[in-house]
Formats: structure tokens, sequence, C-alpha cells
């Protein structure tokens, strides 16, 4: 089934003149595959405060929906605002499926987090610094050119979502294998 749909799709890239598409384009599951990550937003207009840090989680006050606990070991990463769309200053914990905007300097709620899951530290195409908790990884990749973005090295990952980085693959398994070791 697979081969006819390719060679079928082959033949209407041949007839119709243009360039077929690439096979590691194809292999990496280009067809019907949607992105990995957050689908549910919380506090996109208003970001909550942090109320309570606890020893297995945190409570964060949404304008928008009272409080919201999150659980340390449903956190899988941890940003500063950087898109046009989010609001400035504040930060991004992503946990589960869902992205939550925090006013909270990122510097604070990474120790905070650090202190109960091992964070890596790493570079978002954009040349941001991103936090991943490494034990959530569960997948390392080379960016693949014309799928990612071009100055991505390394496609991270996890359950819930993926992350494009700088560092190369090896430079990212040192840094994941010292947070592991780290705590």
């Amino acid at each position: 089934m697979k081969f006819r749909f390719a060679f079928w799709l082959a033949s209407v890239a041949a007839i119709a003149g243009t360039t077929p598409i690439p096979q590691a384009a194809i292999a990496q599951g280009f067809f019907g595959q949607p992105m990995r990550g957050p689908t549910n937003i919380i506090g996109r207009n208003y970001p909550g405060k942090i109320t309570t840090i606890g020893a297995e989680s945190m409570t964060v006050n949404l304008r928008e929906g009272g409080p919201q606990t999150v659980l340390f070991s449903d956190i899988w990463r941890i940003r500063r605002s950087f898109a046009s769309d989010e609001p400035n200053g504040s930060s991004i914990v992503d946990f589960g499926n869902n992205r939550m905007f925090i006013a909270a300097p990122l510097d604070a709620l990474v120790g905070e987090v650090s202190k109960k899951s091992p964070l890596m530290k790493l570079t978002a195409p954009n040349g941001y610094t991103i936090y991943l908790v490494a034990n959530k990884v569960t997948d390392i990749t080379g960016a693949i050119p014309g799928l990612h973005n071009p100055a991505s090295k390394t496609v991270i990952g996890t359950r819930n979502g993926s992350q494009q980085v700088l560092e190369t693959i090896a430079d990212t398994k040192k840094v994941i294998a010292a947070a592991s070791v780290a705590r």
C-alpha cells in the first residue's frame, strides 16, 4: 500500500514537472504527522503568579482561572517568552500537553525547578536559552535540512513535545548525562 502511494505520488510529480519530495522527509513521517507540542495554553493574556512552592508541586494563581497546581514531575521544558504573541518578560513552563505563562523571572523559576528535576541548559535556534528536563528525553535526532530550522543541529524529543537546539548530537548527549549525574 505504501509503495503504491509513493509510486503514485512520484508519477503525479513527474507529470506535473515538479521535483519529488526528498526521501528524508518521507522517512520522518512527512505525511499526516502533526507536530508534537503543547495544545492547552494557560495564562497568555494574564501570566500567573507563583503563590506556593511545595515538595512535589508549585501553585500558580491565574487571573483567568484561579489556582493551577503544576507537578514538578510533569514539567518538560522551561523558557523565556520570545515569540511576538507571547507576553513580554514572562517565563513559560511546558508540562504535559499544557503551556503556562508565569510572571516570574526565569532564573528564579529555574532555580526552584532544578532542585526537584534534572534540568539541562540548551540553546534554541533563535539563540535564546531553554531548559529541558533530562529524564524526560525520549529521542535525539539530527535536524533534517528543509524540514527543521536551518540553524538547528539536533532535535530533542520528549513524550509531550520536541525542541530544536543548536548543540550537536554529541554535545546534547553530554549535557543530558551531566544533568542526570548531577541529580
